[in-house]
């Protein structure tokens, strides 16, 4: 039956799921930024619509503990059949016959008191709640985060495409003018056959890039569990690389072991590991309740009179008279009793107290105070390890983060450099003074420095989007 409730609730979520997908989608229309990509994974991963279920799972067990402070009340009813030698329930005689009976009782119990077992686990169940729901937070966080990094990956082979692209059409400008000469006679062969190699090789360089971009691209919308086949996501700048001057390092450590939900999630698992030491320190305290009891029975063998008749019968004769002498007699008839009759005759009630007082039980109770202890130390032992590599990981972002904008500077000052090398070169390769090769060596270089740029551009990018995440817990293409 409890699998039937899940698959029931796995459905219904899945159908509301993809409602507002769908929904999502029409509103999106093909407009994919970061934030549309995350919204729509959002709604769409089956995995969060099973931890949801998990959060309302974890909520049916809160009100089933807040529940167990009520009184139970149970009512129960027999129908009997006894054959050969049975005992009559009204006389308590032993009888051969067959007998038909029906029982009838109402029973209520309340604890009154059992070590605040219920309160604790009532609390225990709360907490419980919040730690589902902390759960969910954290799930939706690293499933975004990593659509977060494949979405970068696209625009990372977009940016090496689009440089690869660049170079190729300096390499094919020089091969036209290269081709024309030789033709004319002007150039040897051997440089337009080394421009023709140098496009080929970009060419090749080129549909790699193509497939890595497309690669990123399947990823991308593997994660999003998205179908369409016309994907194409909006390319953010990678041209803002100024530092963040709002941001410290320790800022963003304080605001990150305030409101990850990794750090939260531990700290839920230690409060129901202590919480847990309460419930098993009940096992030593006495358990009071309540009861009470309402019954009644009916038998086909409880019989009633009717009919009385009075008759006089002779037993003898007086010696000296020859005088009869009389004896009265009362006859009569007899039935089963009236159901309603016998319910109403029979119906017993009862009202007592139950005390139960632990008193040895092989140390179970001490073992259960001790696992939970044990497991409460595991608990403290995983928080402050969470927070230890949090603490790290923001220490290595942010180092990375700084180093990154340094690396932009000098790939700028690089590419910058590299450029005008090219054009020198060019220059003097149209003068005769340089070789082809020369010319095919400064345009590599050139397009190295480009791909380095867009790489330094890229770090500085996906640094700011892990410090803006570790600092606010949003994921944001625009953390400014």
């Amino acid at each position: 039956m409890r699998l039937f409730i899940i698959l029931g609730f796995l459905l219904l979520a899945h159908g509301s799921t993809q409602a507002q997908s769908d929904s999502l989608l029409n509103e999106i229309n093909g407009n994919w930024t970061l934030d549309n990509c995350i919204a729509y994974t959002a709604t769409k991963n089956l995995s969060l619509a099973d931890q949801k279920i998990f959060v309302d799972m974890a909520e049916n067990n809160l009100k089933l503990n807040q529940d167990s402070r009520y009184p139970s009340l149970n009512a129960s009813a027999s129908h009997n059949y006894n054959f050969g030698r049975s005992i009559d329930p009204f006389s308590n005689q032993f009888v051969t016959r067959s007998i038909q009976s029906n029982n009838f009782s109402l029973t209520t119990s309340v604890v009154l008191y059992n070590g605040k077992r219920i309160t604790n686990s009532i609390l225990r169940s709360k907490n419980e709640v919040e730690r589902a729901k902390i759960e969910e937070q954290a799930l939706r966080n690293q499933i975004l985060t990593n659509v977060a990094d494949a979405f970068l990956q696209v625009i990372l082979a977009e940016n090496q495409l689009k440089s690869l692209t660049v170079v190729n059409k300096s390499t094919v400008t020089q091969l036209q003018q290269a081709k024309k000469l030789f033709e004319a006679g002007a150039t040897n062969q051997q440089q337009y056959l080394n421009l023709k190699a140098q496009d080929a090789r970009d060419q090749m360089n080129i549909q790699s890039a193509k497939g890595s971009l497309l690669m990123a691209n399947l990823r991308l919308k593997q994660m999003m569990q998205l179908d369409s086949k016309d994907f194409q996501i909006v390319h953010p700048s990678l041209d803002e690389t100024a530092p963040i001057t709002s941001w410290t390092q320790d800022g963003i450590i304080n605001n990150a072991l305030a409101r990850m939900s990794y750090v939260k999630l531990a700290e839920a698992q230690v409060r129901s590991a202590e919480i847990s030491i309460d419930i098993s320190k009940s096992a030593f305290y006495p358990r009071l309740s309540v009861f009470g009891n309402v019954n009644t029975l009916y038998s086909e063998t409880r019989l009633e009179r009717f009919n009385y008749q009075k008759s006089t019968t002779p037993i003898g004769y007086v010696e000296s008279t020859s005088q009869p002498v009389v004896t009265e007699f009362t006859s009569y008839e007899t039935r089963v009793s009236a159901f309603g009759q016998q319910l109403n005759d029979n119906f017993g009630q009862t009202v007592g107290v139950s005390l139960s007082v632990p008193i040895f039980n092989g140390n179970q109770a001490r073992s259960g105070v001790r696992d939970a202890k044990l497991n409460a130390m595991v608990r403290r032992n995983n928080l402050e390890r969470i927070k230890l590599e949090v603490v790290a990981d923001i220490t290595q972002a942010y180092t990375q983060y700084e180093n990154a904008l340094v690396e932009v500077q000098s790939a700028e000052v690089n590419e910058k450099a590299q450029k005008e090398n090219y054009d020198f070169v060019l220059k003097s390769a149209n003068a005769g003074v340089s070789t082809t090769a020369d010319m095919i060596l400064a345009l590599n270089a050139w397009g190295q420095a480009q791909n380095d740029l867009n790489n330094a551009k890229f770090k500085v990018l996906y640094a700011q989007i892990t410090l803006h995440f570790y600092n606010t817990g949003e994921i944001s293409i625009s953390p400014y």
